[in-house]
């Protein structure tokens, strides 16, 4: 079966085939991002990605299928606009913010961790007051504040302000 979504199907879109120095200019000119796109395949294909995506090509419209089944499904209609909510929500962070973020929370984890793993982790008012010294604790607790600050606000607009 000739499927032109298989990986080396090939169409005679372009009337001009290219010449061997025409090749040899366009890579010459362009070695850098050829290099750093071989770089981004061999990733995509060390995390699987690449698999996946062609799975889903040579599948896809059974995956398709599958999807709008879902989607039909009163029990899973609300789990999908759910989930496309928080997909769009966090594409709307920066990737920056999202990075600081991440590896905030995945310090503060090891750091919790650490301190569950100890025999005495009671924490008594005082305790508590002496950690509020604490720079760490100190910005965290401001970034906290402020989140919980810029929540308060979106929750007071109305709901088709979001629209």
């Amino acid at each position: 079966m000739n499927n032109p979504n298989t990986p080396g199907h090939h169409t005679s879109q372009s009337a001009t085939p290219l010449t061997q120095a025409q090749i040899e200019q366009a890579v010459a000119k362009s070695a850098e991002g050829i290099v750093q796109a071989l770089g981004l395949l061999q990733d995509l294909e060390e995390r699987g990605v690449l698999p996946l995506t062609r799975a889903l090509i040579e599948q896809g419209d059974d995956v398709v299928k599958i999807i709008l089944a879902l989607a039909n499904n009163p029990a899973y209609a609300g789990g999908l606009k759910n989930a496309l909510a928080l997909v769009k929500g966090v594409a709307a962070v920066q990737p920056e913010t999202m990075a600081t973020l991440s590896n905030s929370v995945q310090a503060g984890l090891q750091e919790a961790a650490a301190v569950q793993t100890q025999e005495e982790s009671s924490l008594g008012v005082y305790d508590a007051l002496k950690a509020l010294r604490d720079p760490d604790v100190n910005r965290a607790i401001s970034f906290g504040l402020a989140f919980l600050k810029g929540m308060g606000k979106a929750l007071a607009q109305p709901e088709d302000a979001e629209a």
